[in-house]
């Protein structure tokens, strides 16, 4: 589907609906839950869980539906602290031969990878509403459940 993904009706209803387009009656509506991490994540990446799933759960975001999502963060964040780790031991650069005999210096692949893992970090923190920018635009409720507003409009 080309264009922008379409905004969940619950951000609709929390931060307005100023295109008055017609609100999704059918969207699935997941329960607030804090799932459990799976057995294979790594040492940092279940680390990286219990911090992300507490503040997720805090501030009202996380649901049954979103466990998949918290393992590919809690994932990537660890990828960025083995990463981190990596670059402090090795050095940003590395110094390679090239094809005329010389050398010269380049970036090490693992500079490379950290900086494709913190975009995907990112992504993940703006698909939860983490972010400053991600936060500006929703209203939350701190986490406290409250009655759905259009719940007596969709029965």
């Amino acid at each position: 589907m080309a264009g922008r993904r379409p905004k969940p009706t619950q951000l609709k209803l929390v931060a307005g609906n100023a295109g008055k387009r017609p609100l999704n009656a059918a969207e699935p509506q997941p329960r607030r839950e804090l799932p459990s991490p799976p057995a294979h994540l790594s040492p940092q990446a279940r680390v990286a869980w219990g911090r992300f799933s507490a503040l997720l759960d805090r501030i009202g975001v996380l649901t049954e539906a979103d466990a998949t999502a918290l393992e590919q963060m809690a994932e990537t964040y660890a990828e960025i602290i083995w990463l981190r780790a990596d670059i402090e031991d090795n050095g940003r650069f590395q110094t390679v031969k090239t094809k005329a005999g010389g050398e010269m210096e380049r970036l090490r692949p693992a500079y490379t990878a950290l900086m494709d893992a913190d975009r995907r970090l990112k992504a993940w923190l703006v698909e939860f509403g983490t972010t400053p920018a991600a936060r500006s635009k929703v209203k939350g409720n701190g986490g406290e459940e409250q009655e759905d507003p259009a719940a007596a409009y969709f029965q």
